[in-house]
């Protein structure tokens, strides 16, 4: 399964959870700690971001395994960012490597990003999904993951006017009952929402003279203090109010 992480705080180096920090997602690529099936993560990343006064996200993704994307992670190096999550990506079997099914996923000022699988998606649970989200989104289907077509549906719902949280509950908690492993984040830059079903997932946050800075992660990219592993069943809403617990 993937790797992913994500900053909500003051304006910082996106290169340093990325890149410089000591368990960096580049590190993760080839050595993650935590990862239930193996260390790497090599099939494909991906990083998105906001900048203040822009609604719509910016996005870099690849299909190249984050060690051997020396472009990408140059450009990344030196840029700036209040809020941005990014991912690493080991497919499910049968999966094809392309961008398309790489994290973030984009939707308007949305991001998504999944850490898991849907259970049975290759013995037809993917028609059954997609059967099941609207005309419209079903044209915009770029890949083949089961992660995209989790956050259409998600969508769907946040369209037809349930709240974020119980649009991810409507989506999330069925099929996290079926089976499979879910942690997924999901912001429109003005709020990140985030959840954990059977899992991983962590939280650090901490408030300094800048302001709050709340950060999210398949695992600590670092070796610092503050870093709490976040409960399973577990759904959080971040904004500048800070974060609501509560379950999914």
């Amino acid at each position: 399964m993937c790797r992913m992480m994500a900053y909500w705080g003051p304006p910082t180096l996106m290169a340093d959870p990325l890149i410089n920090s000591a368990h960096s997602l580049l590190r993760q690529c080839t050595d993650a700690r935590e990862q239930s099936s193996g260390t790497s993560n090599p099939d494909g990343w991906g990083v998105g971001w906001y900048i203040d006064g822009i609604d719509n996200p910016f996005r870099y993704r690849s299909a190249t395994s984050m060690v051997d994307d020396h472009d990408g992670c140059r450009d990344v190096d030196g840029l700036v960012s209040a809020r941005f999550l990014a991912h690493v990506r080991l497919k499910s079997p049968g999966s094809p490597t392309e961008v398309a099914g790489n994290a973030p996923f984009v939707s308007g000022p949305w991001l998504f990003a999944h850490n898991g699988f849907v259970d049975r998606y290759r013995q037809g649970r993917r028609e059954e999904l997609i059967a099941s989200v609207s005309p419209a989104r079903q044209e915009s289907l770029a890949g083949d993951a089961d992660s995209e077509v989790v956050f259409a549906l998600v969508l769907d719902h946040i369209d037809a006017g349930l709240s974020v949280p119980d649009a991810l509950r409507h989506i999330i908690t069925p099929l996290a009952d079926e089976g499979g492993r879910y942690a997924v984040l999901l912001t429109n830059g003005n709020q990140l929402f985030a959840a954990r079903r059977n899992n991983s997932l962590y939280l650090r946050s901490e408030s300094n003279g800048e302001g709050r800075t709340t950060e999210l992660a398949s695992e600590p990219y670092d070796d610092g203090p503050g870093w709490i592993p976040v409960n399973d069943r577990t759904l959080l809403t971040i904004d500048s109010a800070g974060i609501d617990f509560s379950t999914i």
